[in-house]
């Protein structure tokens, strides 16, 4: 028989239409960036929009949303509640709730299960179009543990650099996703190449055609290529979205129709069902 904290975390559940996790198969790919700059796009489209950081260890998403050191709010019947950024946008990271931006959560398993948990069952989620997770590195503890409690996935976004190092990882978190029956929405290739801001000259920074390979065999769609581009350290540093701030640059517009496809490939057959 379920308990109570079970029934809270199904009644946040049925407020979430869509659920979307973005993984990577190792760390300093660029994953949080892609899920941030992810939910402010679809925010951008009109939609209702949470970001739920469950990288434990290395909440980012505090930083790249500007709201370290927020308070935690109380929604009007006396639970904790996201922190909203936008009229249509909510974030809530483990970041939030620890004393000081140095501090570190020493946790095995089963306290990082529980406190992933607790992220439903606890707080008080609005009604949303899109709840995007971003999930730490590989395939550990929290990643399953995630899939467990939300139950229904959409799908998954893999961020990845191009270097064969990176794709080797990059397998796991696709067999992962495929293990555990979560559609893969496509790929986002991050640090594809830089290009010279006075000449424009494109150059490779990481040799590897692994993530080609990868799509190839699996046939999974390539959502984005993004470049290296000095302006997404500025904006994850200042807390603000890339996507928005820099809109006329190729990353950001690259970033938008990442987004676009994310819409697409989930709303295109939930229209066809409806007809």
């Amino acid at each position: 028989m379920a308990d109570d904290k079970d029934l809270q975390v199904q009644e946040n559940l049925k407020k979430i239409k869509h659920r979307i996790m973005v993984m990577s198969g190792k760390g300093g790919v660029g994953k949080s960036f892609v899920a941030v700059n992810l939910a402010y796009g679809l925010a951008m489209q009109g939609k209702s929009v949470g970001i739920l950081d469950a990288d434990v260890h290395g909440p980012s998403v505090a930083k790249l949303t500007g709201i370290e050191g927020m308070g935690i709010p109380v929604s009007d019947s006396g639970k904790p509640a996201p922190i909203k950024v936008l009229s249509n946008l909510y974030v809530l990271s483990v970041a939030s709730l620890i004393s000081s931006e140095d501090s570190a959560l020493i946790w095995r398993g089963p306290l990082k299960m529980a406190l992933i948990k607790q992220f439903f069952s606890d707080f008080e989620w609005p009604e949303l179009d899109y709840l995007i997770v971003d999930l730490p590195p590989g395939t550990g503890d929290e990643p399953l543990s995630i899939v467990q409690t939300l139950g229904h996935v959409d799908g998954a976004v893999i961020v990845t650099t191009p270097q064969d190092l990176a794709i080797l990882d990059v397998k796991k978190s696709v067999n992962f996703a495929q293990q555990l029956k979560v559609p893969i929405l496509g790929f986002v290739e991050n640090m594809k190449y830089f290009r010279c801001p006075k000449c424009g000259e494109v150059t490779q920074i990481f040799s590897g055609k692994g993530i080609e390979k990868l799509i190839f065999d699996h046939q999974i769609d390539l959502l984005a290529e993004l470049e290296l581009d000095p302006n997404i350290v500025a904006s994850g540093d200042e807390g603000k979205p890339y996507i928005y701030f820099y809109n006329k640059l190729p990353a950001a517009q690259a970033l938008m129709e990442m987004v676009l496809k994310v819409m697409e490939k989930i709303e295109e057959p939930e229209e066809k069902k409806e007809a």
